[in-house]
């Protein structure tokens, strides 16, 4: 789920443990450990606790900074202060508030009065079983490890000889450069055949493409010839096209399903002015925006090695999912029915 911010970031892993540097490289040394919870649609859930209080957090790569609901904000007890940034999401809403949390932890790691942003949209969460988003600022300090086949998480220190980070047996390998631009994780992806810019979002449910890279590099628009209209979160603009194939680093993916959606970015805000000096843009409209957004449709599928130092991205199959004893997945599937 892309969220973009304006001027300076609030910092919240300034009490988060901090990873020892040697100076000879040395094995990997595991920091933390998660399970994660699969809901639907395509979401992966990431356990948390605000001031002693579990809660169950959106894990989303595609994020900027990590938010909390400003309901769950007022339930706790959390009072909303007036932050020197502002929150955008891709349907059009804003917010400039964040709250403090004494403590945060997630799984060993634990941090002291954290500042964490509010939601922009006022309906977060409603309906489903996350009441934040877990986002890349409290990722890039570690490398980051998630197997989507046993919906695993784990965080290990960067410390380790460069390449050696892949332990886990698998059939095909694939290494992809990325860069981490403005707490994205963004690399290079051919659709058709065509270079295009993409985020890694586990966010996203789907594979998203933005409207304006569809019509200037695939000539596409709304109303084009084998497009499939939707309406989803309110964008009525928003259209389905299946590709003949989307490949990155060691991922190849036939037919693939993309949703493209159109530009809504600061619509719902009141304080979306004209740029100085420019007729033509907003405050709010986005700078440096990349083409499209892997989701979780694809994303599902793989075992990730986020390397942040090494601004590479360790890819195989997925592993097997662990065999459950007792009775069939009926249970199992009964406590993630629901998002």
């Amino acid at each position: 789920m892309r969220f973009q911010t304006t001027l300076v970031s609030v910092a919240v892993l300034a009490c988060l443990a901090s990873p020892a540097f040697a100076d000879d490289c040395g094995p990997l040394k595991q920091v933390n450990s998660l399970d994660l919870v699969a809901a639907n649609p395509n979401r992966a859930l990431i356990p948390v606790s605000l001031n002693g209080i579990p809660k169950l957090f959106l894990l989303d790569t595609g994020g900027d900074v990590s938010q909390l609901s400003g309901q769950v904000a007022t339930d706790l007890g959390l009072t909303q202060h007036d932050a020197n940034i502002k929150m955008l999401d891709l349907y059009g809403h804003a917010s400039n508030k964040y709250v403090r949390i004494e403590k945060f932890g997630v799984g060993r790691l634990t941090g002291q009065d954290i500042n964490m942003m509010v939601s922009p949209n006022p309906n977060f969460g409603v309906g489903t079983r996350y009441v934040g988003i877990f986002a890349p600022d409290l990722m890039g300090r570690y490398d980051t490890e998630i197997d989507f086949g046993t919906y695993k998480m784990n965080y290990f220190s960067p410390d380790h000889c460069p390449g050696h980070v892949v332990y886990w047996p698998h059939n095909a390998l694939g290494v992809l450069p990325f860069t981490f631009h403005k707490r994205h994780i963004r690399f290079t992806v051919k659709v058709d055949g065509k270079d295009l810019t993409a985020e890694m979002d586990t966010g996203a449910p789907n594979t998203v493409m933005h409207a304006e890279a569809a019509r200037r590099i695939f000539d596409l628009k709304p109303d084009s010839p084998g497009n499939v209209p939707l309406n989803t979160q309110g964008m009525a603009e928003a259209f389905g096209r299946i590709f003949s194939t989307l490949d990155f680093e060691g991922v190849e993916v036939k037919n693939p399903h993309v949703v493209i959606i159109p530009q809504l970015v600061g619509s719902k805000d009141p304080n979306n002015s004209q740029r100085t000096g420019n007729l033509t843009q907003r405050v709010d409209d986005p700078e440096d925006q990349a083409d499209m957004l892997i989701g979780m449709g694809i994303l599902r599928k793989l075992h990730l090695y986020i390397a942040f130092d090494e601004g590479r991205i360790y890819i195989s199959e997925a592993s097997a999912p662990p065999k459950l004893d007792g009775p069939p997945a009926s249970a199992a599937t009964a406590s993630t029915s629901q998002q």
